[in-house]
């Protein structure tokens, strides 16, 4: 091998060499591959940035919109090793697969002036082009800017129960972020698509007053990173961007322009009908009607509140029919009946994930509210479907 290197390396000074365990690169590339711009006219875009000093290796990844950054320390684990510092970007499809497809052992690194980039173990070599790290794109600056703490696992728990009501359509861009809002003791987390809204807030001590819009899609991509623990994440916001530090690692993501709808002006302050009922029952239930419900209809699923009883049923001409019948735990008001989109109330009872759930009703008309029973920082709120 070291005859290929010099071969390979003649007329070339080498400007950046290390090596590292397989499994630790790998860790890095796959957390920051997730921000590599997909559809990109400028190459740089679509390739990781590798930086490279006495201790430690930074791979970023940058699409404009969401950047992500993680740090690899040198350890006895990961047994990085680096002979000489310097920084490359290489092409990600290729780099990450390259890696992926390696031996599981210890691999070197090498670049030369001309950004050609040496991969090799003991008995495998890659050379892939990579281009000047200079070309890069600078992320976000972050100074003098206040932040705020959250357990990982509540974070987790806000994107979860909110993310999936945001809009996936850029008619309203707006509509496809989430609303974050802070006021000393509350964050609370807001998505809301025009028929459906989801909030969820948590209490918090000493933290900033400030409310931004960040795109649901990115939180989506946060909530794949974090950990399940009860480990410690920042979050910093500037005008224009927001942060969050999850030990080693930076995510950044630009912030939505415009003005979020007020949205606690639609949630009703009264009720005709109220019932409590198991939601697991009540999730089985629609999720079986649903498997009737037509899409160009909506997944329209009817429900009847009668007594004691709950029907929730569907029909379609072309596949037939499906009624069932459970129980309510508790019901005060008037008899209702009432349609909705299936999936909207499926996402619903599943964000809220609860033994027992409280619905509201205002009628056929007027959007219901799903809470959990005895619990008052989540809430679903969802439009019906007219029907005749």
């Amino acid at each position: 091998m070291a005859e290929r290197d010099a071969e390979t390396w003649k007329g070339y000074a080498i400007v950046m060499r290390f090596s590292i365990q397989k499994s630790a690169l790998m860790q890095a590339i796959q957390i920051v591959s997730k921000a590599v711009a997909v559809r990109t006219t400028k190459q740089v875009l679509s390739g990781i940035l590798l930086e490279v000093s006495n201790q430690e290796i930074v791979a970023t990844a940058y699409d404009m919109e969401l950047g992500i950054q993680t740090r690899i320390y040198a350890s006895d684990d990961n047994q990085l090793t680096v002979e000489q510092v310097g920084s490359i970007v290489l092409p990600a499809r290729y780099f990450s697969e390259v890696i992926r497809k390696l031996p599981d052992t210890v691999i070197t690194m090498q670049v030369a002036n001309n950004y050609m980039t040496e991969i090799s173990t003991a008995s495998v070599e890659f050379h892939l082009h990579g281009i000047d790290a200079e070309e890069f794109p600078k992320l976000p600056t972050f100074v003098g800017v206040q932040g705020l703490q959250i357990q990982a696992s509540m974070l987790d728990d806000l994107i979860r129960t909110t993310a999936f009501a945001t809009a996936n359509t850029e008619v309203r861009p707006i509509l496809t972020g989430i609303n974050v809002q802070c006021n000393h003791e509350r964050l609370t987390f807001t998505a809301t698509d025009g028929l459906r809204m989801a909030t969820h807030y948590v209490h918090l001590t000493d933290a900033p007053v400030w409310q931004a819009v960040i795109p649901g899609k990115s939180m989506l991509e946060l909530s794949k990173i974090l950990p399940t623990d009860d480990s410690v994440v920042e979050l910093y916001l500037t005008e224009s961007h927001s942060l969050f530090v999850i030990g080693d690692t930076r995510f950044y993501t630009r912030l939505i322009d415009g003005t979020y709808p007020d949205t606690s002006r639609i949630i009703p302050t009264s009720h005709k009908t109220e019932i409590t009922a198991a939601g697991q029952a009540l999730l089985g239930a629609i999720d079986r009607a649903a498997l009737i419900a037509r899409d160009r209809d909506n997944h329209m699923v009817r429900m009847e509140i009668q007594n004691d009883t709950i029907t929730v049923s569907s029909n379609s001409p072309e596949i037939g029919n499906v009624s069932e019948t459970i129980t309510v735990e508790q019901k005060t008001g008037d008899d209702l009946q009432i349609a909705f989109n299936a999936r909207y109330v499926l996402d619903a009872l599943r964000a809220l994930d609860a033994a027992q759930v409280t619905a509201r009703f205002n009628g056929t008309t007027q959007a219901f509210v799903i809470e959990k029973t005895g619990d008052q920082t989540m809430l679903q709120l969802i439009s019906p479907v007219l029907w005749r």
